[in-house]
């Protein structure tokens, strides 16, 4: 994915955050609970979830856009609970869901 990415915008996908060990999801969810998910349901403790940069962290850019048009060629999507309007907008967050 990141390579079709760097196709069309020069450079690889940006990734800001991936695999959260149980102990930063109890970290992270202490300093930010409105934006982490309860530790242990996390998709980061799984390996599942990464977060993004470069762009596709905001809605309506082209990178995001791209990421929305051609994520699901590569087993990745963007979950509905983090779409705008859904009370958790997170641009910058997208799961595996295999292929």
């Amino acid at each position: 994915m990141s390579a079709a990415y760097a196709a069309a915008f020069g450079g690889p996908i940006c990734i800001t955050d991936s695999y959260r060990t149980y102990a930063s999801q109890v970290t992270l969810y202490g300093e930010k609970p409105a934006l982490a998910a309860v530790p242990g349901t996390s998709n980061h403790g799984w390996g599942l979830a990464v977060d993004l940069c470069g762009g596709i962290q905001t809605f309506g850019t082209p990178q995001y856009a791209w990421m929305v048009a051609n994520a699901g060629r590569f087993g990745f999507l963007h979950p509905t609970w983090a779409d705008p309007g859904n009370g958790r907008e997170e641009p910058w967050h997208w799961e595996y869901a295999g292929s």
